[in-house]
């Protein structure tokens, strides 16, 4: 297959997409491996991923398009291993500038500075936070200003986001078109006041109360 032109074998690699048969491929050889870097446009990790900085640094490169990256650490125990924490979202938010996408699940090592990371990716669209509980107000207002294309925000178990000045300034910004908020014990429906003028474009909107609120 390396004798194929390699406009060809990005072609193949197109009409592949179990994520199963793209790991195989890539290891068939070098060329396989630098084109399914090139094309993969997301990735999901969680337990057993490596974080040390070095080999993040050294991963990170291979998906020079990525725009889709979901951290999900549900069902983690300590014998799993370190979770990726601050330094480790860093490496990812500052060599994958393509992200449009970003999930967080049950990232206990991740707090507002490392949340703040993002804001070095500028194509930012959509935000998703479940069970994050080291993050609060803070954060999200530092994701609010930096990341200026952010149109849906989702927060979900989020314990520690009670000040809602974040809000007020996505109301203000008027770019947000998608706002999910569930079990978030500091959030009342009287604080979507201040989302203001945000309503006008907003086209989806969720709201629930944390469970005996």
């Amino acid at each position: 297959m390396e004798d194929l032109p390699e406009a060809l074998v990005t072609e193949i690699h197109k009409r592949i997409t179990r994520t199963s048969d793209l790991n195989s491929l890539s290891l068939v050889s070098k060329q396989l491996y630098k084109i399914e870097g090139n094309q993969r446009g997301a990735i999901r990790v969680g337990s057993g991923l490596c974080t040390a900085t070095e080999a993040l640094t050294s991963l990170c490169p291979r998906f020079t398009n990525l725009q889709k990256l979901e951290i999900d650490y549900s069902g983690w125990i300590l014998e799993h291993g370190n979770q990726l924490d601050n330094k480790g979202l860093f490496v990812f938010s500052s060599h994958c500038s393509s992200l449009i996408d970003l999930t967080l699940s049950f990232c206990s090592y991740i707090d507002d500075s490392g949340l703040g990371c993002s804001v070095h990716c500028k194509k930012l669209v959509s935000l998703r936070l479940n069970s994050a509980p080291k993050i609060t107000s803070y954060g999200h207002l530092s994701v609010a200003v930096g990341c200026t294309s952010l149109s849906a925000l989702h927060l979900i178990d989020c314990e520690k986001i009670d000040n809602v000045e974040w809000l007020e300034y996505l109301g203000r910004d008027g770019s947000l078109e998608e706002l999910v908020v569930k079990n978030c014990k500091g959030i009342n429906h009287h604080d979507f006041l201040k989302f203001g003028s945000g309503w006008m474009k907003l086209q989806k909107f969720e709201f629930e109360r944390k469970r005996g609120i």
